[in-house]
């Protein structure tokens, strides 16, 4: 062999190697080969040109590494006769022992094949094939996700297989003869099976599996399928075989448009019993883009039975509710035009009784005059029921509202509305038929005047703020039925509110005043504190609030709230009202608490018995999740009454993870009866292995390692 002279054996050579002349289809710039070498020489006898030493060898996206390469000219062969690493253009990296590969570098015969495929799946095989650079065959095949190391030589999973096929292009890997192995023991053999590759997104096969166990249903095993029909369109089945309740199957199917989106999902029981009714529900969610800005949503479901949802532990709702509805917002007003079916799950009250709306309306717009905001606004309202009220309702209104900042920083607001209703009731068991007309109007102003106090290490903030009202409203009240104002939360977030009732039955009438004091403390380490203290004064008692909502008489229960940043991770909040003789009839105190380790959330709430609870309730309510190494995660919830010392629920988690595979198991548990179910425990058994078309969860937070 003749040796190219001393500079290029102390310098990278880079040659560009044409391809041979029988293949004018690839004799493209992109098709063209570039050696890098320490040095190069050529067989005088076969011509071939060998390259030694850091050999790189690079054609288009694909990028050969060896120690020793034999180049033929004549067909363009490449011989590789130790070990080599291949990184393709898909991402995937190859390494053998020994090559002979095309001058392309996209087909030929592989010996000891190892590939890491995306950063995560691992396979080996003892001899592989590459067809047109699309193709990979490799026979007898052990593949993993997980970091196999000396000290742990068996991986969590493997697949054992005679043969599996790589398709580059489709993304897909095609197992033959496969055997699963967990810890190196077989658990489960497959004639053929297929998988995507890792950095797929969406791709069909089956999803992981979940093994449950419930005092309602018995043992259950679940196996979702996820098809992909097209890139807008994709379809999950999951068989949902129970040991008490033969086998119920699972269908979800979402598609999205150029202009929306829609997902259909329900569950129906396959039972062997013909003479027993079958149970399910299905459900329909979508939005669609009409043009000009106008919205058709569904929000809808139907069930079977009452208790179908919380016995399959799919929702523990006690009211359903399905909407149609259309809608437009624009940034100065917006209309909505809906129509609402409620279908009751509770055991005290019967479906004929429950109110189908067709319409609701509403219209907002707002004008700016010169500094002064504006507004016009409509409703329509109308329901019926089979047994009891209907009720139809149209309201029409506008209202004026004005702020103005004086030097010395006082803030100045003034606003007025005024309102006219017309009711229609018919069937009340109490008033008849009647047709009402009322008008309402609303006048007021409102006085804040913030004092700051600013240092480098802290801003103060202390408003007061009053608020003078007059309401007014005319017509007989007495035949307007109470249907949307019954329940009224008054809290500091209400406080400075004009009218507290959350409907348009009920109003807040004659002269009543809104005091109050709010504090805030901000610090550039993020210690903020947050404080608000009011009340309501009135002119006369309102009669339309209920008892216990701490709005009723002249004087307001104290309103009292209070939030503490105390690090930015760790955040207490309080509220709380409180009577003339400072007892609290409503609490609520929450603490939360995140870091990388920890995760607490809790809350604890108490209220006063009024018209809607006849007994004072006291809950609290506990979420933790803490990590107790790199591997182990566990969370743990209840939800309990202190008043009758007794669980509500309860939910605790374990799970166990790394860069191959997660285990969780889980178990809850319901104390309560609900929707005629009784009391029930369930237990869940969840796998997911990385590298079998997903990343899974461990694989996203645990970087790869030896060990367990």
């Amino acid at each position: 062999m003749d040796s190219l002279p001393l500079l290029f054996r102390t310098l990278a050579l880079v040659l560009t190697i044409a391809l041979p002349a029988a293949a004018p289809a690839l004799a493209q710039q992109n098709d063209r080969v570039a050696l890098v070498a320490d040095r190069i020489s050529i067989d005088s006898n076969t011509g071939a040109l060998i390259a030694e030493g850091d050999v790189t060898i690079i054609r288009g996206d694909t990028v050969l590494q060896t120690d020793r390469l034999i180049y033929d000219e004549t067909d363009g062969a490449v011989s590789v006769p130790g070990t080599l690493t291949i990184q393709q253009a898909d991402g995937a990296v190859l390494h053998a022992d020994y090559a002979d590969l095309d001058g392309g570098l996209q087909s030929g015969i592989i010996a000891g094949a190892r590939a890491l495929i995306d950063n995560q799946l691992q396979i080996a095989a003892t001899s592989a094939q590459q067809i047109d650079g699309r193709l990979t065959l490799l026979n007898r095949v052990v593949a993993s996700s997980c970091t196999i190391c000396e000290e742990n030589p068996v991986p969590i999973w493997s697949i054992r297989a005679e043969r599996v096929v790589r398709d580059a292009d489709a993304l897909q890997f095609h197992y033959e003869n496969a055997v699963f192995e967990l810890f190196g023991v077989p658990v489960l053999y497959l004639p053929y099976f297929r998988h995507p590759e890792p950095s797929v997104d969406r791709a069909s096969g089956f999803l992981s599996p979940e093994i449950i166990s419930s005092g309602n249903f018995g043992f259950a095993f679940k196996l979702p399928y996820f098809y992909v029909i097209d890139e807008s369109r994709d379809a999950t089945i999951t068989p949902f075989l129970t040991s008490e309740n033969g086998l119920l199957v699972e269908a979800e199917y979402r598609q999205r448009f150029e202009r929306g989106a829609l997902e259909l999902s329900g569950v129906t029981t396959l039972d062997s019993d013909l003479s027993s009714d079958q149970r399910g529900y299905l459900s329909a969610l979508g939005y669609y883009d009409l043009g000009n800005d106008v919205i058709a949503r569904i929000d809808a479901t139907a069930l079977s039975d009452d208790a179908f949802l919380d016995e399959f532990n799919y929702s523990d709702t006690d009211l359903v509710t399905s909407e149609l509805s259309l809608e437009k917002f624009e940034k100065s007003g917006f209309w909505t035009l809906s129509t609402i079916y409620f279908e009751t799950l509770r055991t005290n009250q019967t479906q004929d009784t429950v109110p189908f709306i067709l319409p609701a309306a509403e219209y907002r717009r707002s004008f700016d005059l010169g500094g002064t905001r504006a507004e016009v606004n409509a409703d329509v309202l109308s329901f019926t029921r089979e047994v009891g009220r209907d009720m139809s309702r149209v309201t029409v209104g506008a209202g004026l509202d004005r702020t103005i900042v004086t030097s010395p920083g006082l803030v100045l607001r003034g606003f007025a509305d005024i309102s006219g209703d017309l009711y229609s009731v018919r069937n009340d068991p109490i008033r008849g038929d009647v047709d009402e007309v009322r008008t309402r109007s609303t006048a007021g102003l409102e006085f804040r005047m913030p004092f700051v106090r600013r240092t480098p290490e802290l801003t103060q903030i202390i408003e007061p703020i009053l608020q003078l009202v007059h309401g007014a409203q005319s017509g007989n009240i007495g035949d307007i039925p109470n249907e949307d104002s019954v329940l009224v939360e008054f809290d500091e977030t209400s406080l400075f509110s004009t009218n507290r009732f959350p409907g348009e039955d009920r109003f807040e009438t004659d002269f009543y005043a809104n005091l109050g004091l709010r504090y805030e403390s901000i610090t550039p380490s993020g210690r903020n504190i947050t404080a608000t203290a009011g009340r309501v004064f009135r002119s006369e008692p309102l009669d339309s609030f209920p008892t216990g909502s701490g709005l009723e008489g002249k004087k307001s229960d104290y309103v009292l709230a209070a939030g503490y940043d105390v690090t930015d991770r760790l955040s207490i909040s309080a509220s709380a009202l409180a009577d003339n003789d400072f007892s609290l009839t409503r609490t609520e105190l929450e603490v939360d608490y995140a870091d990388d380790d920890l995760n607490l959330a809790t809350t604890y709430v108490f209220l006063e018995a009024d018209t809607t609870t006849p007994v004072d309730r006291a809950e609290l309510l506990v979420d933790v999740g803490y990590r107790l190494n790199d591997n182990w995660f566990g969370e743990i919830g209840f939800r309990r009454d202190l008043r009758n010392d007794d669980f509500i629920s309860a939910d605790a988690a374990l799970s166990w993870g790394n860069e191959c595979a997660t285990f969780e198991f889980s178990v809850s548990r319901s104390f309560t009866t609900s929707n005629n179910v009784d009391p029930s425990t369930e237990f869940g058994l969840t796998l997911r292995l990385a590298g079998l078309g997903t990343q899974g969860d461990a694989a996203q937070r645990r970087l790869r390692s030896c060990g367990i």
